[in-house]
């Protein structure tokens, strides 16, 4: 069928090359991907964008460019999306009014990513920040239930709005947490543990649990503060486990309290241990880490 002419065919079969085979067949995906999109499938010239900006070594963006460019006028709220994304995250430099423009388009059609993106954007990367303009995007796709805008909004609302709005930030990252955002529950927990008052403790360290068992060393790194430095009485060794599972993952403030929990405040210390974490923090350009060292070897 594809050799017919039959554009649904050549479009799958350049999807089954691309992504299925083993090795991938890029260049016959490339073939059948562009004969389907000359012939005006949208389908197509998304694809074949996202196979020059993702797949193909070195990526061609400019190909990449031209394919989304004729879908996303074709008015293809993903193909804006990722002609956006393009122009924002991989062009050099970056084509910040064009970006917004197409972000905007998609997200105007409803397209969450394209909402939550221009969240980021408006939020984080415009100068100066357009806050008013990011809520809106972020809570519309936030109540679509995309978990990146719900942490993002509560990023907002915590961090950059003047004044906070705690009990809305809550509220979005207990929303992102519950999918399961490790992001979201170590944000929560750090919100509830520090900023909250009084302080929530018990909910904080059962947050931080579950993304450090999920892996996440900051949560593991933050678990461990809590016991060893919130917890009353606290809770050193295990305070003392998580800080060894971040540190084993590379996590250098993990490693320099580590060092300073071995040292100081185990009974009898550790000094040994203590002085491997400390070196290893050092050398990764801890500072506190080199001072503790340096009085340890007094």
């Amino acid at each position: 069928a594809a050799e017919a002419g039959d554009t649904d065919a050549q479009v799958n079969l350049g999807i089954l090359l691309a992504s299925k085979s083993n090795p991938p067949q890029l260049e016959e995906a490339r073939r059948w991907l562009t004969a389907a999109a000359r012939s005006g499938d949208i389908s197509a010239q998304v694809n074949l964008g996202m196979l020059f900006a993702s797949r193909w070594n070195p990526p061609q963006l400019e190909e990449a460019r031209f394919w989304y460019t004729a879908a996303a006028r074709s008015g293809d709220p993903d193909a804006q999306y990722r002609l956006a994304v393009l122009m924002l995250e991989k062009l050099e430099p970056p084509e910040l009014a064009e970006g917004r423009r197409w972000l905007t388009t998609a997200a105007e059609a409803g397209h969450s990513g394209a909402q939550y993106r221009l969240g980021v954007l408006l939020a984080i990367e415009w100068d100066p920040p357009q806050l008013e303009d990011a809520r809106r995007w972020y809570t519309t796709a936030a109540q679509a239930g995309h978990t990146g805008a719900q942490v993002g909004l509560a990023i907002l609302l915590a961090n950059q709005w003047d004044p906070p709005h705690l009990e809305e930030a809550r509220r979005w990252y207990t929303a992102a947490a519950r999918a399961g955002h490790t992001g979201a529950q170590v944000n929560l927990a750090i919100l509830i543990a520090t900023q909250w008052d009084p302080p929530e403790l018990n909910d904080a360290r059962d947050w931080f649990t579950a993304a450090a068992h999920a892996g996440d060393t900051d949560a593991q790194a933050n678990l461990g503060v809590l016991l060893a430095d919130q917890w009353d009485p606290p809770q050193l060794e295990e305070a003392r486990r998580w800080y060894t599972a971040a540190a084993q993952a590379g996590h250098i403030g993990a490693q320099y309290n580590l060092g300073i929990l071995l040292s100081e405040r185990l009974d009898p210390p550790v000094l040994e241990e203590a002085c491997r974490w400390l070196t290893i923090a050092a050398d990764g350009g801890h500072l506190q880490a080199a001072h503790a060292l340096e009085r340890l070897r007094e």
